[in-house]
């Protein structure tokens, strides 16, 4: 049904009710117009391109009012260009005339998806293919993009992490959601970072906490934060890892500082605990 390009569709009556259909997953712009019209063929192609910009954020339908003389009935056309902009399968504007391309975009606005949303769907798909690291930095836009008032894509942001074992930036992220959208899907989430901590409490990481409160000493220090790193208890890595590197930057002979750097480049950055720890370090160094 859709061509090469995916997002143009040449209406006929025998795909009509299909489209109709279809306009209730997809935002759609309905162009009418006549072959030999000089206005209504340069909108159209006006149309097409902003589609193209877009990368068929909505998909362009064009109805050539000579050949479809019955739909062009059925949406009442008496003239050429008209425009109609659909929604959810409803009609959400319609306009006759043609209109300058920065006047277009206002209008097309009604029914474009939201920059956040855009972000979200393509990090759906990078889920799909497990590729978790992909989507990340996706998620993290839109619920920026946001303004962190998106609860259905900070639930998303923190089952990402939650795949990738990082307990502490998921509850970061679960924490910061409001009580009254912290409904089923927020208790089991949480539920599962609860199992993941338990899960990461190892004997080896138990016994290197006890030598460390007796002797708080860098070398083991450094020890039980390399433990925590592949628990994936990075915060707590990085913080044991501070606290010495604020005494002295050259701690181990750089050996700690060493390997605070390499945690940081491990867990990349996406995630927030990377920022937060390498300006604390750049604190020290500057």
């Amino acid at each position: 049904m859709l061509d090469d390009k995916n997002y143009l569709i040449d209406l006929t009556e025998q795909n009509f009710n299909e489209i109709l259909q279809l306009s209730q997953q997809l935002p759609m712009v309905f162009s009418f117009y006549m072959p030999g019209d000089a206005r209504s063929e340069e909108f159209t192609a006006l149309l097409q391109r902003i589609a193209e910009q877009q990368n068929g954020a909505f998909v362009l339908v064009k109805v050539n009012c000579e050949q479809q003389q019955a739909i062009a009935r059925q949406f009442q056309i008496q003239t050429v260009p008209t425009t109609y902009l659909f929604k959810d399968g409803a009609p959400l504007d319609a306009f006759p005339g043609v209109l300058s391309e920065a006047e277009l975009k206002v209008r097309l606005n009604v029914i474009l998806p939201k920059e956040e949303e855009i972000k979200f769907n393509q990090a759906l798909d990078l889920l799909q293919a497990e590729d978790y690291a992909g989507a990340l930095p996706l998620l993290k836009e839109a619920w920026h993009l946001s303004d962190q008032k998106n609860s259905e894509i900070a639930l998303l942001y923190a089952e990402t992490y939650i795949a990738m074992k990082n307990t502490e930036a998921a509850s970061e992220i679960l924490q910061q959601i409001p009580i009254q959208d912290r409904d089923s899907r927020w208790q089991g989430l949480q539920a599962q970072i609860d199992l993941l901590i338990q899960a990461a409490d190892t004997p080896e990481i138990q016994q290197l906490q006890q030598d460390f409160s007796r002797n708080p000493s860098p070398e083991i220090a450094l020890k039980l934060a390399l433990q925590l790193h592949q628990a994936a208890r990075n915060e707590e890595a990085l913080a044991l890892l501070f606290g010495f590197l604020k005494q002295d930057l050259a701690v181990l002979n750089g050996d700690l500082k060493q390997q605070y750097l390499s945690i940081l480049a491990a867990i990349g950055n996406s995630d927030p605990i990377t920022n937060k720890y390498r300006r604390l370090l750049y604190s020290l160094l500057y």
